[in-house]
């Protein structure tokens, strides 16, 4: 559900689906730049060779990454592998990825994000 607070801007860099998520951290109480950093796909979040939407400083063993709508529609077992190597990797550094699915990121992203904020991964249901 999009309302005039969660419509993407134009100046954004990212997905619609990326920018619910930062809407709904800061609704949550997490600052930009301070509990957590994002940083666009076209320059990767990331921690070594690692990439993820968000990087968390507080708490610092946590990571999301949106799960775009092509993922959703199984448009390749090369787009999952990647997402559990991409966990395996974050986890060699004490990180938990938590990955965002866009269909329930776009049906309640405050729901979704108090769930990834309590280390609480629903993408693979």
């Amino acid at each position: 559900m999009t309302t005039e607070a969660t419509r993407t801007p134009d100046t954004w860099r990212g997905s619609d689906a990326t920018y619910a998520a930062f809407a709904a951290l800061v609704r949550a109480g997490k600052r930009p730049g301070v509990d957590f950093t994002y940083r666009p796909r076209t320059s990767g979040g990331t921690t070594g060779s690692v990439e993820a939407d968000f990087m968390f400083h507080s708490p610092p063993d946590l990571a999301m990454q949106v799960q775009e709508p092509f993922h959703s529609h199984r448009s390749g077992v090369s787009t999952r592998g990647t997402d559990i190597m991409t966990k395996v990797q974050l986890a060699g550094y004490g990180i938990t990825l938590i990955m965002l699915g866009h269909e329930k990121l776009t049906q309640d992203p405050d729901w979704l994000i108090g769930e990834a904020l309590q280390y609480r991964d629903h993408s693979w249901e």
